[in-house]
């Protein structure tokens, strides 16, 4: 359970920093059992109360993500 905090904890400090420096991201994600992976995609705005990541890419939003179902996200510098 202590690993599962800390992994939602590192991925939601990825997330803000390169919300912050505007910075592209890849993200691995489960939905509906299956891996999706975006890359380069900037997020937008994370949503505490809910715990959703909402994603854009290409001046278009995509989606809102669960952040308990990112499964990784790295900085693409």
């Amino acid at each position: 359970m202590y690993n599962l905090i800390d992994n939602e904890l590192e991925k939601t400090i990825v997330l803000i920093d390169a919300m912050k420096r505007n910075w592209s991201i890849e993200i691995l994600f489960l939905k509906n059992h299956h891996h999706m992976r975006y890359k380069y995609v900037v997020p937008v705005y994370i949503d505490y109360e809910k715990n959703v990541v909402q994603l854009q890419r290409f001046d278009e939003r995509i989606l809102d993500i669960s952040i308990e179902d990112i499964i990784s996200c790295e900085v693409m510098i």
